[in-house]
């Protein structure tokens, strides 16, 4: 990543949205599909595997905003927005990824040693929970949530 654009925070593009059912021919804007700050790095994990929210998300748009986007223009969006946040905010998702990896693999790594009906249990246990009727307070080991 070139020190440019960290210093403007981002790359301006020129994008297209698409006409409003209007037969008109698609309308140009520059956008900046900014360099995700840190402090919005958890909010950007968290919709990293959309990538109409993704591309949105880099440039600081609600994600009904990249439906509007010509398709060019979305895979634009997309490549500027790994370009621009390649060595920041793409770095700090692969580690999350690895370590969230990590723990699913520690996990079950400890549950294939539990006996068959403490397996049934807690594949009951997440049944109920998926279906909204056990809370993590309810399952056997687990401390009530802090108060407040």
């Amino acid at each position: 990543m070139n020190d440019l654009i960290t210093i403007k925070g981002g790359k301006t593009i020129t994008i297209q949205l698409e006409p409003a059912a209007t037969g008109m021919p698609p309308l140009a804007q520059e956008i900046k599909v900014r360099q995700v700050p840190v402090r919005e790095y958890d909010a950007g994990f968290a919709v990293v595997n959309d990538e109409f929210a993704l591309a949105a998300f880099v440039c600081g748009q609600k994600k009904e905003w990249a439906f509007t986007l010509t398709p060019e223009s979305f895979e634009a969006v997309l490549e500027t927005g790994r370009e621009v946040n390649e060595k920041g905010f793409f770095s700090f998702c692969q580690r999350r990824t690895e370590l969230l990896q990590r723990q699913n693999a520690d996990m079950f790594g400890q549950m294939k040693d539990l006996p068959p009906e403490a397996l049934k249990v807690l594949v009951e246990l997440g049944e109920q929970r998926t279906h909204g009727s056990a809370s993590r307070s309810s399952l056997p080991g687990w401390p009530p949530p802090p108060a407040g």
